[in-house]
């Protein structure tokens, strides 16, 4: 697991969530969008979202622990922050499942 920072993003190796800089200079998560947030929170939601990301960390008692930290420094509680990502997965997925399929080939005359 990494993150990988720039002025104005912080993206993951395991997810496809994202923290981003926005024009009045305030940090947004791509699964969090309506709590604006600083550069050291942003990388906490990225940091909770990729140990979350990660199956064998259910059982880890270092992993949860370490969650709920990061959920606090949000503001919020690991049961809120679970379903928020629960919420973001399947709006992500039912975008996908709605991705126009591609355009019919139009048919040569014969």
């Amino acid at each position: 697991m990494a993150l990988h920072s720039t002025a104005t993003t912080i993206t993951s190796t395991v997810s496809p969530e994202q923290a981003r800089l926005d024009e009045i200079g305030t940090w947004r998560l791509d699964w969090l969008p309506d709590i604006p947030l600083t550069r050291d929170q942003a990388v906490s939601g990225m940091v909770l979202d990729e140990v979350l990301s990660d199956p064998a960390a259910v059982h880890d008692v270092m992993a949860v622990e370490l969650a709920q930290l990061r959920a606090a420094e949000l503001g919020l509680d690991l049961t809120q922050v679970l379903l928020r990502l629960f919420l973001r997965i399947q709006e992500r997925d039912a975008a996908r499942l709605c991705w126009p399929a591609e355009p019919a080939r139009a048919s040569s005359p014969a």
